[in-house]
C-alpha cells in the first residue's frame, strides 16, 4: 500500500493525454481535474486496502455473530460471540445430519478442573472436511447421529483425558461419534468403505467400546 502512495506521488507530474503524450505538472490543471485525479488515486489506494482486507477475511475466517438455531445462549454468555461465529462456521457446510450443536457441545466439557475451548479460529476449517464424512456415513448407514463426543480438545484438556499427545483431535480434524441404533463395529466397517473402497478420505478410524473415532489426517491408519 505505501509502494503504491509513493508511486503515485512520483508520477504526480507526468499525466498523459489521450495520445500519450505528457500535458505538464498536474498543478497545472484545472482544480476539477485535479481533484478527479486525486479521487482516482485515492480510490485506486481504498481498493488496495479493501482487497487486502479482504484477503485477511478469508484467511482468519471472519464469520458472522448472529445467533444459530440450537446454540443456547448460556453457551454464548460463557465463551463470547465466537461461539456464534464457529456455528455459522458449521451451519454453513450444509450438513445433513450434523448440527451446529452437535459439534460445539464437546468444547464445554469438563476434566476435574480443566475445561475445553473452542479450536483457535485458524483450525476452523480443518474440520470440514471430517464432518462431512460424518455426514456421508449417516446417510451409508441410514441411521442419525446420536452425539459427537469428542471434537476439537485444547492441549490441556487433551492432557486432562489422556489423549495422545499427538491427537488429531488438537488439530480439529477428529471427532469421536456415536450413531442411534449401530455399534462401534458396524460404525467402523462404514468408514473404512467410504475410506478404502470409495476413496472419499484418508485419515484414521479408531474402534472403541462405545463410540468410533473418525479423523482426516491424510493418511490410513486403523487401532
Amino acid at each position: 500500500m505505501f509502494t503504491m502512495n509513493s508511486n503515485i506521488e512520483k508520477n504526480a507530474d507526468c499525466i498523459l493525454d489521450a495520445n500519450g503524450q505528457p500535458v505538464g505538472s498536474s498543478r497545472a490543471l484545472p482544480t476539477m481535474q485535479r481533484r478527479k485525479f486525486l479521487g482516482l488515486s485515492g480510490a485506486a489506494a481504498g481498493g488496495l486496502l479493501l482487497s487486502t482486507q479482504s484477503a485477511s477475511a478469508g484467511w482468519f475466517g471472519f464469520y458472522s455473530s448472529k445467533p444459530v438455531a440450537g446454540i443456547p445462549e448460556s453457551w454464548v454468555r460463557l465463551k463470547g460471540d465466537n461461539v456464534n461465529r464457529y456455528a455459522n462456521y458449521v451451519k454453513g457446510l450444509r450438513l445433513r445430519n450434523v448440527t451446529p450443536r452437535m459439534i460445539l457441545a464437546p468444547h464445554f466439557k469438563t476434566r476435574g478442573s480443566v475445561v475445553n475451548s473452542l479450536p483457535p479460529k485458524n483450525l476452523w476449517k480443518k474440520m470440514g472436511p471430517t464432518l462431512k464424512v460424518i455426514d456421508r456415513m449417516s446417510k451409508e448407514l441410514s441411521l442419525p447421529v446420536k452425539a459427537i463426543y469428542s471434537a476439537y480438545r485444547s492441549p490441556r484438556y487433551n492432557a486432562a483425558v489422556r489423549g495422545h499427545p499427538r491427537s488429531f483431535h488438537q488439530y480439529n480434524q477428529a471427532v469421536d461419534v456415536v450413531f442411534h441404533g449401530a455399534g462401534s463395529r458396524q460404525v467402523a466397517s462404514v468408514a473404512r468403505f467410504l475410506r478404502d473402497r470409495k476413496r472419499k478420505f484418508e485419515g484414521g478410524i479408531g474402534t472403541y467400546g462405545g463410540f468410533v473415532h473418525i479423523d482426516t489426517r491424510g493418511f490410513n491408519s486403523d487401532w
